[in-house]
């Protein structure tokens, strides 16, 4: 398997039996529900390849993963809250993943974007990397289920 363009906001390599799942939303890569299903659907697939023995996941730009953009706000459930509902049931299937997942990281982790970067078995930091969980701040409880992880 070389790299696939089933996935327009990422590149997906299989190579010597290790797998490189690179999220291309340079330079922040901020996430949607289309990027985490994106994700999980190409997590599933090497997950189910004889071939792929481990998964690397990257990123290109300045930030890892510089936490959610899931719209303007328009979309609001009967509470007035945005409907992440969909987004848990993706973030799931990401940390079901059954191959040793290593993570990149190599910029700034932030709010969502720390849960991201709490998927992969393992991570490899830089020195540029920063972890941050922002929900207090912003008054809201933790996403991508950062209270489980």
């Amino acid at each position: 398997m070389s790299e696939t363009n089933a996935f327009p906001d990422l590149a997906v390599e299989l190579t010597d039996h290790v797998a490189t799942i690179e999220i291309r939303r340079p330079p922040h890569n901020f996430f949607d529900l289309a990027l985490i299903r994106q994700l999980a659907d190409a997590f599933e697939a090497l997950d189910a390849e004889p071939a792929c023995r481990a998964i690397v996941l990257a990123a290109q730009g300045k930030s890892f993963c510089a936490g959610a953009k899931l719209g303007d706000g328009t979309q609001q459930t009967s509470v007035g809250t945005p409907n992440t509902a969909h987004l848990y049931v993706e973030a799931v299937r990401l940390f079901a993943c059954a191959k040793p997942v290593v993570g990149a990281i190599h910029g700034p982790a932030v709010g969502g974007g720390l849960g991201l970067a709490l998927v992969p078995d393992f991570r490899v930091a830089c020195p540029e990397a920063r972890f941050s969980a922002n929900f207090p701040r912003l008054g809201f409880h933790p996403g991508f289920g950062l209270t489980v992880t």
